[in-house]
């Protein structure tokens, strides 16, 4: 399945898209420094000999022979360390990741390849909406596959993040795995080895997959005979459906989450203190929580009748806990964490493919007076502060952190109090006369 995609640096794990058994979190002393190239080539000859814990066959001499060319790539300890840094908000990813800008290109993607994507449609059962919306987010519609060599991604990341003694099952262990599918996917001869590039964590392709579920779930759409998912488009749409509809189970026709009004007497009940809180122990049909009082929010906020065709089980999710927006998800919401596991990645692209198709935004306001930036308002912003003397600050629509680094020297410079967020207020703040 597809994993982590620095999609936007210092928002997510990026999340790696993790669908193995996990590995052992990498201590600090491994993530404190670069790893040397003894460090390097000790690690990628303890691998060699683990070869017979690879899910899939794979002998130590092709093994050897692949990994031989990997490099250790310290963009991936530098990635991960962004991974465990500065907190981000909702408010500011959802504003960027589902902004006017990737609806309209994501419904241009629609108008052009419609009928491609209904046949994709019609055979995964995963609506075409959902596809190009996670195509979007992957890697803005095809252009942002990453730029790091995917074996040294995947030989660096085992590494870094090193399996646990107790992880001697075949395949038992994500980053090793990870690591053993990049070379047998190079061994097959499945991808062009001369410029097979994707993130950090190893992910590849307009809807990035990494190696191990590249391997098991890539479908040949286009029907040229190879299952291309870094030039075929219909091959990478294909295969994000084969992988919601067989590692999740697509139920077609029921919607990722429904946003609802909490009667005000069983609020206190799922009052989370501000975090953000699944209750997947309290799944049941939906037409028992409409029996509770419980009602779904119009296009104009307004309380309307719960209810959807099927009669679906959903669960409570509180993304900020209450006030804020509230919402019941059903097992689609699921199928998208298996993607992708980080729940604000799933709701952003529940909501980019609400948007594509022609809905709102949440009804509800996130409990902020200052909301978050388009990606356009970013791109505004690192001008501004590459005119003030920024250099290193690039309009490039990501707020990564030498623009934070930069923001908060300008609060400084201007006697605000220093911070290293910007939102619709304090933009106007930050950049008046």
């Amino acid at each position: 399945m597809p994993a982590c995609l620095q999609r936007f640096l210092g928002a997510v794990l990026a999340a790696c898209l993790c669908h193995s058994a996990a590995a052992q979190p990498a201590s600090p002393s491994l993530l404190s420094q670069p790893l040397s190239r003894e460090q390097f080539a000790s690690c990628v000859q303890n691998l060699a000999q683990q070869t017979q814990l690879s899910g899939r066959p794979l002998h130590r001499a092709d093994f050897e022979r692949i990994a031989a060319a990997a490099q250790y790539d310290d963009r991936v300890r530098q990635s991960m360390l962004v991974t465990t840094g500065e907190p981000t908000f909702w408010w500011d990813e959802l504003a960027a990741t589902t902004d006017e800008e990737r609806v309209q290109q994501g419904r241009a993607v629609l108008a052009r390849d419609g009928q491609t994507l209904q046949r994709i449609e019609a055979q995964f059962g995963v609506p075409k909406e959902i596809i190009v919306a996670i195509y979007g987010i992957e890697t803005n519609y095809g252009p942002s596959q990453g730029r790091i060599p995917v074996l040294d991604a995947a030989m660096s990341l085992a590494c870094l993040r090193p399996c646990p003694a107790s992880a001697s099952a075949a395949g038992s262990c994500m980053s090793r795995e990870r690591a053993f599918a990049a070379v047998r996917v190079l061994r097959d001869r499945r991808v062009p080895a001369e410029n097979w590039q994707g993130s950090w964590a190893a992910a590849f392709g307009r809807t990035q997959f990494v190696p191990d579920s590249f391997e098991q779930l890539a479908v040949d759409f286009d029907g040229d005979g190879v299952s291309d998912i870094i030039n075929s488009e219909p091959d990478a749409w294909a295969t994000t459906a084969n992988h919601l509809k067989t590692r999740g189970g697509w139920i077609l026709g029921a919607p990722v989450y429904i946003e609802v009004a909490v009667p005000a007497a069983q609020q206190a009940e799922f009052n989370t203190g501000g975090e953000s809180k699944r209750y997947p122990e309290r799944a049941k049909p939906l037409s028992q929580w409409a029996a509770q009082g419980w009602t779904a929010l119009g296009p104009d906020g307004q309380p309307v009748p719960l209810q959807v065709p099927g009669d679906p089980e959903v669960h409570p999710f509180f993304p900020v806990g209450l006030p804020g927006p509230a919402f019941l998800v059903t097992r689609n919401f699921e199928t998208i964490l298996r993607y992708n596991r980080s729940v604000r990645y799933v709701m952003e692209v529940a909501l980019l493919a609400t948007k594509i198709s022609g809905g709102r935004d949440f009804a509800t306001p996130w409990p902020t007076d200052d909301p978050g930036l388009t990606r356009a308002q970013v791109r505004q912003l690192q001008a501004w502060l590459a005119s003030r003397g920024h250099a290193q600050v690039t309009a490039d629509g990501v707020i990564g952190r030498l623009t934070r680094d930069a923001i908060e020297k300008e609060f400084v410079a201007r006697g605000l109090p220093p911070q290293r967020r910007v939102g619709q207020r304090t933009l106007q703040l930050l950049m008046q006369p």
